[in-house]
């Protein structure tokens, strides 16, 4: 692969051999160069011997390399409902050679599937394309460097109450993410970032199969009681979807349960005082189910208000001391009240993005309107 040195004189640079004594000498790794000072008018270094410069070019290490010109921003930009472009220039190693990929460079879409993550991979030549496989590329030797969700429906518009969601399928702009701008979760997909890069929450409600593929899955049933989530261990399924049980399997993956403060703002834009109605959820992200595209958040959470309660990490003492439903576990637990927020789908004009309600015990076993949704911090890498 290129390496390029670089000798700096104070006021220009040349590519250049060297002779003679040591030298200040540099190494980039991001940019893959090595700077020599001129000792002449560079604060007094003479020339660098040749054999330290080849020694420091040698010890210059690519691998993995992936720099953007904006590294405050992620790396890519929706320019239409199933299209995107880098929104800063790239800088990546791929199978052993650095690439430069422009800013405003398109990625090559497959036929978008609706409720579906897609990898974006870059290949040899520096093209992007995304696939929805996370594991094989779609051209031989390319690297994976980031991704997004496909979406059964838009965003809300970023007001109170704005319940404008609508069905159209498109990229959820908020849910890209690359290797320097993501989750702090080890799999990003079926995410959406919250507020001016505030924390990641599930696009959906989280999935009873948690153990396949994303906690947060698409079209499916969601997690609640007569739908308990798997065991992390693979055994079988919790005997409900109390509190206690939904916090376990989201922690397992990294998540967390919200707080009142995350909640409002994750369900911020959905149509407030509302519900769908009839006798149950429905699958997730069905927004062609009553009018549930109005319970789309501004960031796209989906199902996030009037649907299904989500329990909340927030709690209150019942008792000073409470017997858990499960004693082979311990047999006291003092942490009880959990609160479960935004409202099922019985809740009417109950429900909306600051709905919460604590009045429910830690075993809800009979309480088949209550799930729940994970929330993560985001991180952004040097």
């Amino acid at each position: 692969m290129a390496k390029e040195v670089i000798r700096r004189n104070g006021t220009t640079a040349e590519h250049t051999a060297f002779t003679g004594a040591e030298a200040e000498i540099t190494v980039d790794t991001d940019k893959n160069t090595v700077v020599v000072h001129d000792g002449a008018t560079a604060g007094g270094y003479p020339l660098a011997k040749q054999a330290d410069v080849d020694a420091a070019v040698a010890n210059i290490s690519v691998e993995g390399l992936f720099t953007k010109e904006d590294p405050r921003q992620v790396a890519w930009t929706k320019t239409g409902n199933g299209s995107a472009e880098t929104s800063t220039k790239l800088t990546v190693e791929v199978d052993g050679n650095i690439v430069e990929v422009p800013a405003g460079t398109s990625i090559s879409m497959p036929s978008l599937v609706v409720g579906t993550d897609y990898a974006i991979w870059v290949a040899p030549d520096g093209t992007l394309e995304a696939d929805s496989s996370f594991s094989v590329a779609p051209t031989a030797g390319g690297r994976r460097i980031g991704g997004f969700h496909y979406a059964p429906g838009g965003n809300a518009s970023f007001s109170l109450d704005a319940g404008d969601g609508g069905t159209t399928p498109q990229i959820n702009e908020y849910s890209f993410w690359d290797l320097k701008w993501r989750p702090s979760v080890s799999d990003p997909r079926g995410l959406t970032l919250v507020g001016d890069g505030a924390f990641w929450a599930g696009i959906y409600l989280m999935s009873a199969n948690h153990l396949t593929g994303p906690v947060h899955k698409y079209n499916v049933n969601p997690c609640r009681d007569g739908n308990p989530p798997e065991l992390p261990d693979g055994s079988g399924n919790y005997p409900n979807a109390e509190p206690s049980n939904i916090f376990e399997s989201l922690a397992y993956h990294g998540f967390r349960a919200p707080d009142y403060n995350e909640f409002q703002l994750l369900a911020y834009g959905v149509n407030d005082a509302r519900s769908i109605g009839g006798s149950g959820p429905g699958n997730t992200g069905d927004v062609s189910d009553r009018g549930k595209d109005q319970q789309t958040s501004a960031w796209g959470v989906f199902d996030a208000t009037g649907v299904l309660l989500v329990w909340g990490r927030d709690h209150i003492l019942a008792t000073s001391d409470q017997s858990l439903p499960n004693p082979s576990r311990g047999n006291r637990f003092r942490l009880s009240r959990f609160v479960v927020f935004g409202g099922d789908w019985s809740f009417a004009s109950d429900s909306g993005s600051r709905s919460v309600v604590s009045s429910f015990a830690d075993d809800p076993a009979a309480f088949s309107g209550s799930g729940g949704r994970g929330v993560c911090s985001h991180l952004i890498l040097d």
